[in-house]
C-alpha cells in the first residue's frame, strides 16, 4: 500500500509560550494521498497558512507528527527540511519573483535546483513551453515591474510547475489574478494532478472551486471540522 504523500497526527502549532492562549493548529489529523486536489477552506486566522508551512517544512514541527512525500518532519535537521522544500511547488499569494529577472531567466533559475535532470537545450524549451502554456510567450524578456499582477502571479504559477513536483502547495494562487489568468491557472495546476499523479493541497475562500478538487476540507480555530 502507498503510503500517503501528506499525514499527521497530533500536529499542534503555537505562536506563544502562554498556555494561556489557544494552539494555532490544534491536534490536526490529516492525510493526503498521490493524485489527490484538496482544497483547504476557512476563516481568516484559523491556521490554513500555518498548516500550508509546515507540510512545506517552512516551519518546525513542534507537536505531533508530520510526514511529507516519505520523510517525518519532527525534529528534522535543517539540510533534510531544505532538501524536502526542492520537492516541492511553492505558490504564494505573493508571487516573491527576483525584480531583475525576466520569466525566462526566473524558470531557469528554479531548473538549476534539479540541474542534473535537465540537457543544456533544456534549459531554453521548458520555458518557452510554459511561458506559452500560461499565455506569456510575448512576454518572456519583461522584467517583473513591466507586467501585470496576473502576469506575475503567472510566472510564478510556471516556476513552481517547471519541476514536476509529487507535491504543490499552492495559498491562493488565483485571489489576485482576472477570470481568464485565473482558468489557466487552475487547469495547469489540475493537469498536473490528473496526467502526473502530483498531490495539490490548495487554499481557497472561492466556493466556485470547490467543486473542482476531490475534498474540501474545513479549518475553524486551529481545528478540522470537516
Amino acid at each position: 500500500m502507498t503510503p500517503p504523500r501528506i499525514a499527521c497526527q497530533g500536529l499542534t502549532f503555537r505562536y506563544s509560550d502562554d498556555p494561556g492562549l489557544p494552539p494555532v493548529l490544534d491536534a490536526i489529523d490529516l492525510g493526503i494521498d498521490a493524485g489527490q486536489f484538496v482544497i483547504l477552506t476557512g476563516p481568516s486566522g484559523s491556521g490554513k497558512s500555518t498548516l500550508m508551512t509546515l507540510i512545506g517544512g517552512l516551519r518546525r514541527v513542534q507537536a505531533g507528527t508530520l510526514s511529507v512525500l516519505g520523510d517525518a518532519l519532527a525534529g528534522a535537521p535543517e539540510r533534510a527540511l531544505e532538501a524536502l522544500r526542492r520537492r516541492i511547488g511553492f505558490i504564494f499569494q505573493d508571487h516573491n519573483l527576483f525584480d531583475a529577472l525576466t520569466p525566462q531567466e526566473t524558470l531557469q533559475l528554479a531548473m538549476d535546483l534539479h540541474a542534473e535532470r535537465y540537457r543544456p537545450q533544456d534549459y531554453r524549451q521548458r520555458p518557452q513551453a510554459w511561458l506559452h502554456r500560461m499565455g506569456l510567450e510575448q512576454r518572456r524578456d519583461a522584467l517583473p515591474r513591466q507586467l501585470s499582477t496576473g502576469q506575475r502571479q503567472r510566472v510564478a504559477v510556471a516556476r513552481a510547475m517547471i519541476n514536476e513536483p509529487d507535491l504543490i502547495l499552492a495559498d491562493e494562487p488565483t485571489a489576485s489574478l482576472d477570470p481568464h489568468s485565473a482558468e489557466l491557472v487552475l487547469q495547469a495546476l489540475q493537469e498536473a494532478v490528473r496526467e502526473r499523479g502530483a498531490t495539490l493541497l490548495m487554499i481557497s475562500h472561492d466556493p466556485r472551486q470547490f467543486a473542482l478538487a476531490d475534498r474540501v476540507i474545513t479549518l475553524v480555530d486551529g481545528r478540522l471540522v470537516s
